[in-house]
C-alpha cells in the first residue's frame, strides 16, 4: 500500500512547496520551503511501516431518466502496512444506505495483502476469496507506475499557484483548493488512465462531463520527524457514466500512526486453505 499512498501524498507536498520561494521561511518557523520538501521527502521514502485509520463519509445520486436513486455510506477503515515486500492487513466496516430504505446494511471486510496474493473476505458472503493472480500484478503494476514523484510533480505543475503552506501547533499544514476546467481535464486523465488498466482489455465505462464543485486537501506533517500524520480530502464532483448522471461528495479523515513499526504480515493458513478464487 506504499507504494500507492506515498506518491498520492507527495503529489501534494511537492506540488505546495513548488508554489513557495524554495528560500521563504514557512509560517512561524526557520524552516524553509525547499528544506521542508526535502526532508518530508526523505522521511516518507525512509518510512518502512506504518498504521492508517481511516472514516470516509460518502453521498451518492444516480439519476436515469426520470428515477433518481440515492446512497449514503459510512465507512470506517483500520489498516497495517509494510513496504518491502509490500505487505498489508486491513479491516473495514461500511454502513451503506439506499435513501428509500428503512435500514442500513453493514458490511465488514477484512483482508491480506502478500508476496502470497490479495485474500478478501466480506461479511455477506462470509468467504475468503483470492484475487486472480492477472489481477493482482495488475494492482502490483499500479503501485509501481506512480511511485515515481518526479514524474508525478511533472503533472501537477500547473497547479501550483493554488497551493498554500502554513502552521498549526507542532504541524506544517499543506492545503490545495482546487478548482476549474484544468483540474477537471487532469482528473479525468487520471480516471481513466486506471479505468484502462483495470479494464485489462475489456471495454470500460465511458465518462462524461466530469465536473468538480469542490475539492480540497489538506496534510498535516509533524514539525520534529516530518512524518505526514493526518490528511483531510474533501470532494464534491458531476459526472455522466454511458449517458447516466451521477453526483458524489466525498468526505475522507485518514490518520496515520505506528511509524516503523508494524509486526510482520502473513496470511494465516486456515486463509490461503479455504480461500476461493475470485
Amino acid at each position: 500500500m506504499k507504494k500507492w499512498f506515498l506518491p498520492i501524498v507527495m503529489l501534494l507536498v511537492v506540488g505546495v512547496l513548488g508554489a513557495c520561494n524554495a528560500n521563504e521561511k514557512v509560517g512561524d518557523s526557520d524552516v524553509t520551503a525547499k528544506e521542508l520538501y526535502e526532508k518530508t521527502l526523505k522521511q516518507q521514502e525512509a518510512l518502512k511501516s506504518y498504521s492508517a485509520n481511516g472514516d470516509i463519509k460518502q453521498s451518492m445520486v444516480f439519476k436515469n431518466g426520470e428515477e433518481e436513486m440515492s446512497i449514503d455510506l459510512l465507512s470506517d477503515m483500520k489498516m497495517d502496512i509494510i513496504a518491502d515486500p509490500l505487505s498489508s492487513y486491513f479491516t473495514s466496516t461500511t454502513k451503506m444506505k439506499d435513501v428509500s430504505a428503512e435500514e442500513a446494511m453493514d458490511i465488514k471486510m477484512e483482508g491480506y495483502m502478500t508476496d502470497k496474493g490479495f485474500y478478501m473476505k466480506e461479511s455477506t458472503l462470509n468467504q475468503w476469496m483470492k484475487m486472480p493472480k492477472e489481477q493482482y500484478d495488475v494492482v502490483l503494476g499500479s503501485y509501481k507506475e506512480q511511485s515515481d514523484p518526479s514524474e508525478q510533480l511533472k503533472k501537477l505543475s500547473e497547479f501550483v499557484e493554488d497551493f498554500k503552506v502554513d502552521t498549526e501547533g507542532d504541524k506544517y499544514v499543506l492545503t490545495l483548493k482546487a478548482e476549474g476546467e484544468k483540474f477537471t481535464k487532469f482528473i479525468k486523465t487520471e480516471v481513466e488512465a486506471q479505468l484502462e488498466q483495470m479494464a485489462q482489455g475489456a471495454e470500460k465505462p465511458a465518462i462524461d462531463d466530469m465536473k468538480f464543485d469542490d475539492v480540497e486537501y489538506v496534510i498535516y506533517i509533524n514539525k520534529d520527524n516530518y512524518n505526514i500524520e493526518h490528511m483531510k480530502t474533501i470532494m464534491n464532483m458531476t459526472m455522466k457514466v454511458e449517458g447516466n448522471e451521477v453526483k458524489m461528495k466525498t468526505d475522507t479523515d485518514l490518520k496515520l500512526s505506528n511509524f516503523n513499526s508494524v509486526k510482520p504480515i502473513t496470511v494465516p493458513k486456515e486463509v490461503t486453505e479455504k480461500a476461493q478464487e475470485m
